[in-house]
């Protein structure tokens, strides 16, 4: 399914909700859940917008929320909002990490699968060095210093999760959560290019960081 695809079935999903202003403060958001008329409503996966000491967690400004007007409180009477999509302030992020995204997509599994595409279709060439770990599948492009690896996921192991390395940079486009939640990354990755497990290895390390940093902060529904 492409990009536009996603778009249409998203305006669907979030019926007539639509982007708005979010609340001058709150401390959790709230990704909702559509209802049987194609409407998102509270009660979905919740996020800390704060750390636990009160510092702010995420870019406000970045916050994309929905027109929900019956928005869940919490225990100190703050709105909860209803949102597309939240970026974490990288100064509260793991060493390396330059960003930290989250969104909501119609099917995050099958968001997953599209990015691991790219990486499928190398292990058809003839001139890619495979690295095999535990729990990794590697493949790098010595000639081109690039690099992607399949990693099991530690949310969701039977779907699809691919790093991919390059210019010094690794991007994690969809990480699925659950089912309509994918989560991203970019960090750096200096001299990461090679053919010893230790690259796939770092990579891996890397994307348990990322949850790791989310388990405490999120409170998935079921």
């Amino acid at each position: 399914m492409n990009k536009i695809a996603f778009s249409l079935i998203l305006l669907v999903l979030t019926g007539t909700a639509s982007a708005s202003t979010c609340p001058d403060f709150f401390r959790f958001v709230d990704f909702g859940q559509a209802g049987r008329d194609g409407v998102v409503y509270r009660g979905g996966s919740f996020f800390r917008a704060e750390d636990f000491d009160g510092s702010p967690l995420l870019y406000r400004e970045r916050t994309k929320c929905l027109d929900v007007t019956d928005v869940s409180k919490d225990g100190r009477g703050n709105p909860i909002p209803v949102v597309v999509s939240i970026h974490y302030n990288p100064d509260k992020l793991p060493v390396g990490f330059k960003e930290l995204s989250v969104r909501s997509l119609p099917d995050a599994t099958v968001a997953a699968e599209e990015s691991a595409e790219r990486h499928r279709s190398n292990l058809k060439k003839g001139d890619i060095e495979t690295i095999r770990g535990e729990n990794f599948l590697c493949l790098a492009d010595i000639p081109k210093e690039s690099l992607s690896c399949q990693v099991i996921s530690p949310f969701l192991e039977n779907t699809a999760l691919v790093a991919y390395c390059e210019e010094k940079r690794c991007t994690m486009s969809a990480m699925a959560i659950d089912k309509q939640i994918a989560v991203s990354a970019v960090w750096s990755a200096d001299d990461l290019v090679g053919t010893d497990q230790s690259t796939g290895t770092d990579v891996a390390e890397m994307i348990g960081k990322v949850h790791t940093f989310l388990s405490p902060l999120i409170s998935l529904s079921p």
